[in-house]
């Protein structure tokens, strides 16, 4: 749709004049926007002609005020976060489980650069169906919707029109020979000069008010610089597919065995994914982000022979096989279907920050951060797990090598407490139950950081011998609730301890890495368990469970 053949439409059925065309464009040239849209906001054409236009031109459905007005309540957040639905101005209509289909309000119904992105961006949306309005309308329809905002529709849309037709009567439109125009260039530039997000974001609303002019986002996102948590906002389902996929990774890599120093791919994939994962919440990435770097960081040993890493870079070796590697990811993952946020965290993961990486020699923001905290915990987990590095030795050399921005260091000491052990904290000893060896030395190491002895034992019968031979020195009880094959269940071994005097004042926590369901809680609880950490997140539940017991002690 270009400017000349709206113009001229209008222009032929009689609705504006020649003059009305060189007003909007003389606008448009200082504030990029559709010519129908600004036709429309001058107060020239009504909302219904150029909605019925754009639906002839697009072949899409349209939606008047007035309808939109009186929507009943929805939950967009469910399927669109509102940060994105402000950003794009945009609104999702309805949403198809059925067939992935999400019916979208725009006012870009050609934007179809808009809808590719949604399709990345929005876990579950095979495809956009759009139904255009007017960009106010949605805007009203936003604050309404989401904020509950009940007089957004006079402010933006009523009150608009009126503000349209006095305000731009004359091609001088902001001339500041007029006092009122020298009162909007003084309160656009209090607002740009506001400090505070909430504040600033209300002044542009205020500004769309004065001036009637929507602020329009680019087409183009950079997917490294979503902050919103895009998933966390999506239906359940849509999350448990993805927690689905997730495990069966899991599952997969289990079954491949490529070791190194008797270290299993599993177990090295599964600690690179927790630690992306870790680094990626403390540095405020999405949960879109999150989700593909921890599908990245399972994979990104798939092919290789050998663990390489940052020390590869930095000592020269190797390095033909990760120029090769980083060549061949999208080849090697054409059949599975993996998002371009995966599939550049993989392609990018040997690019440095000081441009010394491979294969493009990649630095600063052109390197996706995904692929820096890829290599920054594969590195750090093959020098701490399978090299035998100290901790604090190591990040030291991971600084040292400046292929890494000072932000996801910081993340990455932070999250790993990476420090010297305080010796002013007194040593507690604890027993720590699972089946699995992973969790196992992974909540050990974190609680070592704490000053606090861990006893292992991969079986309740296990466990249950070592409570009663080492009952005078335990401080607290941490089982996974997801044994299995076993014939003392945690609830039955929670319940024996809770019922022998000696023992029942010891602290008993629960941990699961799925979500626990009600009547497991309820019987728990009933048991007088001390906590229950369900999606348990190994930093954040080691040191709660450190600070209940020694406040205690």
């Amino acid at each position: 749709m270009t400017s000349t053949r709206v113009g001229e439409y209008f222009l032929e059925k009689g609705l504006i004049s020649e003059s009305d065309i060189s007003l909007a464009l003389s606008f448009q040239k200082t504030h990029p926007t559709y010519l129908g849209e600004i036709l429309f906001k001058l107060g020239k054409i009504p909302e219904t002609e150029l909605l019925q236009y754009l639906s002839k031109q697009f072949n899409v459905q349209y939606i008047t005020s007035e309808k939109l007005e009186k929507m009943a309540v929805m939950n967009p957040s469910d399927v669109i976060p509102l940060k994105m639905a402000m950003d794009k101005n945009i609104f999702p209509l309805k949403y198809s489980i059925n067939n992935y289909r999400l019916t979208l309000l725009t006012y870009e119904p050609q934007n179809l650069v808009l809808f590719d992105e949604l399709k990345i961006l929005l876990n579950g949306v095979q495809s956009v169906v759009p139904v255009v309005a007017t960009s106010n309308v949605i805007k009203a329809l936003i604050l309404k919707q989401y904020n509950n905002d009940i007089s957004a529709f006079d402010r933006l849309v009523r009150n608009s029109v009126s503000v349209n037709h006095n305000m731009f009567a004359n091609e001088t439109i902001i001339s500041l020979d007029n006092p009122n125009d020298i009162e909007i260039a003084n309160r656009i530039q209090d607002i740009a000069s506001m400090d505070d997000d909430k504040v600033r974001q209300e002044g542009r609303e205020t500004f769309s008010m004065i001036v009637n002019q929507a602020e329009l986002s680019g087409t183009k996102v950079d997917v490294t610089a979503v902050t919103t948590s895009m998933m966390s906002n999506m239906p359940s389902w849509a999350r448990e597919q993805g927690n689905q996929l997730i495990e069966l990774l899991r599952i997969f890599s289990n079954l491949l065995d490529v070791a190194s120093n008797g270290d299993s791919y599993f177990a090295h994939s599964q600690r690179v994914a927790i630690l992306c994962k870790e680094i990626g919440e403390a540095i405020h990435l999405s949960e879109v982000e999150i989700y593909d770097l921890t599908i990245a960081a399972y994979l990104h040993d798939v092919g290789k022979k050998l663990h390489l890493t940052a020390l590869d870079i930095k000592n020269q070796t190797n390095t033909d096989k990760m120029k090769s590697y980083s060549q061949i990811v999208t080849k090697l993952f054409a059949d599975v279907q993996l998002s371009k946020l995966a599939l550049n965290c993989l392609e990018n993961m040997y690019e440095t920050y000081n441009g010394q990486g491979f294969p493009r020699n990649l630095k600063l923001n052109e390197i996706p951060v995904g692929s820096l905290i890829l290599l920054l915990a594969n590195t750090y987990d093959f020098m701490t797990r399978i090299s035998g590095v100290a901790p604090k030795e190591a990040l030291q050399q991971l600084k040292e090598t400046m292929f890494f921005s000072d932000r996801i260091l910081n993340a990455l000491e932070e999250t790993q407490q990476i420090s010297e052990i305080d010796s002013s904290l007194k040593k507690i000893t604890s027993i720590v139950i699972s089946q699995k060896k992973f969790d196992l030395d992974d909540i050990a190491d974190k609680f070592s950081r704490v000053n606090i002895e861990v006893i292992k034992a991969k079986t309740i019968e296990k466990a249950a011998q070592i409570i009663k031979e080492e009952k005078d020195r335990l401080s607290f009880i941490l089982c996974d609730i997801d044994m299995t094959d076993t014939a003392i269940t945690p609830l039955r071994l929670l319940a024996a301890i809770k019922h022998k005097k000696e023992i029942s004042e010891i602290p008993f926590y629960l941990f699961s890495q799925y979500s626990v369901d009600k009547n497991t809680t309820i019987a728990a609880n009933a048991l007088k368990v001390s906590g229950i950490f369900a999606n348990y997140h190994p930093v954040e539940m080691t040191r709660k469970i450190a600070d209940e017991i020694r406040k205690k002690i």
